[in-house]
């Protein structure tokens, strides 16, 4: 049924099993909180997420390294 629709919509082809990669994939770009992205895998424990999603891709590091740098160089962390 998932290759009907993926032809009938016109969509690149991946395995329906792929869509759970690639939805954690994008939840890690997005921010999200391991714990929530493994509880919506239904992976036993936040390791095993981490273990097979945890090399975030480097622009999603990068972000995390500019909202650090950002809490420096605002206004809030000088008070004013």
């Amino acid at each position: 049924m998932f290759r009907q629709f993926i032809k009938k919509n016109g969509f690149l082809y991946i395995r329906f099993h792929d869509l759970r990669h690639t939805s954690a994939t994008i939840l890690i770009k997005q921010g999200v909180h391991a714990k929530i992205i493994s509880e919506r895998l239904e992976n036993g424990s936040i390791a095993t997420t981490m273990n097979i999603y945890g090399n975030a891709p480097h622009t999603t590091n990068q972000a995390a390294a500019d909202k650090f740098e950002s809490f420096f160089t605002s206004d809030a962390a000088h008070g004013q």
